[in-house]
């Protein structure tokens, strides 16, 4: 074999690598995951765990909301309510890439409740919208549309886990967006469900009273206790322990909530973006290199006679 076939055959090969190297992320994602799980939430046994804080008067609370879609516009809920006994507990959210799916830490349960709610409860609808929230700051509230996020960034790259999915957030005022992306949803076939929710205390004091779009500035934006069915769900007795007063009026961050494990991948999927990502950040600088040394080659090859 000549040298320029040599040259040839050895860019060619380089610079497929490189291109190998740079889509293997999406390409496996794609296929070992993607292509078999479901995307639609109304689908019988389709199944969503969110998970997070409650924070009062030296109190620290865990929550975790199992939620089952049984048919007939049914969701099975199983609500249930920890003291963070130990130092520190973790959560790994659906979108980590270790130990993703799992709660790490002492925990002891004091509550579990199990319901069944149709798709007008206030909690269905706040985790499952069709194309719309309500989003509060004080004692203001807004319903709006969900689009796609572009600050801090539009899609997650997690590749072991949700793939690429675009993130959507409350279509608000240019000036209130950096205040909501905490509120922010994936989308699938039938409607959204929630990625991360930031539930606020609708009394919290303003620390700079502007309004933009009927909407206060510079104070957290999200839901509230009520929008979750926490009221509901806690009894009375356990609410007064944890300080409920002190969370709705003192602190406007009450808790984030977020989704800890589903058998559902979102459908719509950011596949260019990933794979630009991946070229510019994730595999480089192999790619590159690679796909460099081909073209060399090939540039060689081409000088050869």
């Amino acid at each position: 074999m000549g040298r320029k076939k040599i040259y040839t055959v050895s860019g060619v090969i380089l610079i497929l690598l490189g291109i190998a190297i740079a889509s293997y992320p999406e390409l496996g994602y794609y296929f070992s995951t993607y292509v078999k799980s479901p995307h639609a939430v109304l689908k019988s046994g389709n199944n969503f765990v969110y998970a997070g804080y409650i924070t009062g008067d030296n109190l620290r609370l865990l929550v975790v909301y199992n939620i089952t879609y049984v048919g007939n516009n049914r969701f099975r809920v199983r609500f249930d309510l920890y003291n963070i006994t130990g130092r520190d507990v973790t959560i790994f959210y659906f979108q980590s890439l270790e130990n993703s799916g799992k709660i790490i830490g002492n925990l002891k349960l004091i509550l579990d409740k199990t319901v069944i709610l149709n798709e007008s409860d206030p909690l269905i609808k706040t985790l499952f919208p069709k194309d719309s929230v309500t989003v509060y700051a004080l004692n203001h509230s807004k319903t709006t549309k969900l689009t796609v996020r572009t600050i801090p960034f539009s899609s997650d790259f997690s590749p072991n886990s949700i793939g690429f999915p675009y993130i959507y957030g409350p279509d608000l005022p240019g000036p209130l967006v950096n205040y909501a992306d905490k509120v922010a949803y994936y989308r699938a076939t039938d409607g959204y469900f929630a990625r991360t929710l930031e539930v606020i205390g609708p009394n919290a004091p303003l620390r700079y009273p502007s309004v933009v779009g009927g909407m206060p500035t510079h104070v957290p934006i999200g839901v509230t206790p009520e929008q979750l069915d926490l009221p509901e769900l806690i009894p009375q007795k356990l609410i007064s322990k944890a300080g409920w007063d002190y969370i709705e009026s003192s602190c406007p961050t009450v808790m984030i909530l977020g989704l800890l494990r589903s058998n559902v991948q979102p459908a719509y999927q950011d596949w260019l973006g990933a794979l630009k990502y991946s070229f510019t950040q994730y595999s480089a600088p192999v790619d590159y290199i690679l796909i460099l040394m081909g073209i060399v080659l090939l540039i060689l090859a081409g000088r050869l006679v």
